[in-house]
């Protein structure tokens, strides 16, 4: 560790850090796992000594050395560390405190004092580049989220224990009859899919995969909507539509009529005055936040952070993989950073404690074969099956249930049938659901409700 010679008015509790550490030293690897659960590293501490103290302690315990006081002194004065600290120091630190129940209490004062620390050096940092910045505002704006997301990154880890008393109290819930769907996790807008695949769950990464033309974009659009109304606020991140393209697409699918019809005024005149209406409803709706100018992958991530700091998302909806640029490193090939851009997202579905639609292509090897897409079908696929919680296919066959053929190039036909398969589920398994796409309004139906 570099020593430092900070300003000593920056926020720290000398007799909280010295606390710590003598507990940690009265307890041993017991109390050691509890600071570390609560993201307690040598960073946290502003004394120099105190860290090194600390350091000392860590590699003991990584070495298989009990955390004692007079063991760690000999471990420091094997490797000649133990003048940068003094035998005085540490054993004043270890009588500090004749018992550990405030453990917790000063946990939670090293850990606020480090993010407070931290965030005057981030708000330094960012004024000093924002007075000479001469970039790509949207890449500055990215790497200035660091300030939102340093409060989070410090957030004490969640037990095992804990988790399953959230669990627990969710059975009972259930038993009771009395679970919502919050319990549930967010419901998709086809109640087959609710049926057959399950909801969408908190931290799932969830990739929603198809030709293009076969209306992946309509599907997220509709997800992103339903959740919206269900659940509250929704990221949808569109790079395959701009903004102002959206609210008649929203529209047509509320109405029920097409925006192409609407505009050539082919529509009967109550038809016209509820897509009005519907136009209005899209208008009124202040949930759906739409992104359409991050093109990266520090754009994208830095945009979820930062939001998901001042007011909390339900889900997001990326629309689509292929078209963000994963900015690939030097001698990287793109497969592998659309893998670490899939990890990515995925590390921010789990962070916010939310499901993630990711929109993704796949190969033409599906038409030419004329079969239903397999995972290994995902285009540059990478690490995107590994990293996906559910792999969910759009699939338009020649040949109908029925027994009937559709040909998917006749623009004169408004339905076409489409099967959702879910070829990847952790904890949901595989299974499949007849759709119906209807054309002139981009809009999935349910088979049920026709």
């Amino acid at each position: 560790m570099i020593e430092r010679d900070l300003p000593r008015d920056l926020p720290h509790s000398e007799e909280a850090e010295r606390n710590v550490i003598s507990c940690v030293l009265l307890d041993g690897a017991a109390a050691l796992v509890t600071a570390l659960d609560s993201k307690i590293t040598e960073a946290c501490f502003y004394e120099p000594k105190n860290a090194k103290l600390w350091r000392a302690i860590i590699w003991n315990h990584n070495h298989g050395r009990p955390i004692e006081t007079a063991i760690v002194i000999d471990e420091l004065r094997k490797i000649d560390k133990l003048d940068s600290i003094g035998v005085d120091h540490i054993v004043s630190v270890s009588g500090s405190i004749p018992t550990t129940a405030g453990f917790s209490h000063w946990l939670e004062q090293v850990r606020e004092t480090y993010v407070l620390r931290e965030l005057i050096k981030c708000a330094n940092e960012v004024r000093e580049c924002a007075y000479g910045y001469k970039g790509n505002v949207e890449d500055f704006v990215a790497a200035t989220s660091r300030i939102l997301s340093i409060r989070h990154a410090s957030q004490k880890q969640e037990t095992l224990s804990s988790a399953a008393t959230d669990v627990f109290d969710l059975c009972q819930r259930i038993l009771a009859g009395e679970d919502t769907e919050v319990d549930r996790g967010l419901p998709w807008p086809w109640p087959d899919w609710n049926k057959r695949f399950g909801p969408a769950q908190p931290g799932e990464l969830i990739v929603l995969a198809a030709r293009p033309g076969r209306g992946k974009s309509s599907a997220g659009r509709q997800i992103a909507w339903h959740w919206s109304q269900k659940a509250g606020d929704v990221l949808l991140f569109s790079r395959e539509m701009p903004v102002c393209g959206l609210p008649q697409l929203f529209a047509q699918s509320l109405s029920g009529s097409s925006w192409r019809e609407f505009r050539r005024n082919e529509l009967t005149s109550a038809d016209s005055a509820t897509f009005i209406e519907s136009v209005k409803e899209v208008q009124a709706n202040k949930r759906i936040h739409i992104y359409d100018r991050d093109r990266t992958l520090a754009q994208l991530t830095a945009r979820i952070k930062a939001f998901h700091q001042i007011k909390p998302i339900k889900g997001i909806v990326i629309d689509y993989l292929q078209r963000y640029d994963p900015q690939q490193d030097r001698g990287e090939t793109r497969d592998v950073a659309i893998g670490r851009m899939t990890m990515a997202i995925k590390d921010a579905a789990i962070e916010c404690g939310i499901p993630i639609v990711l929109l993704a292509q796949i190969s033409r090897s599906v038409e030419r074969e004329n079969r239903e897409p397999m995972l290994s079908d995902l285009r540059e696929s990478g690490n995107i099956e590994q990293d996906a919680d559910r792999v969910i296919f759009l699939d338009a066959p020649t040949n109908t249930p029925d027994g009937s053929t559709q040909d998917l190039n006749d623009g004169a036909v408004r339905r076409i049938f489409v099967n959702a398969i879910q070829a990847k589920g952790r904890g949901e398994g595989q299974d499949r659901v007849g759709m119906m796409f209807n054309r002139p309004i981009t809009s999935f139906e349910s088979i049920v409700h026709l």
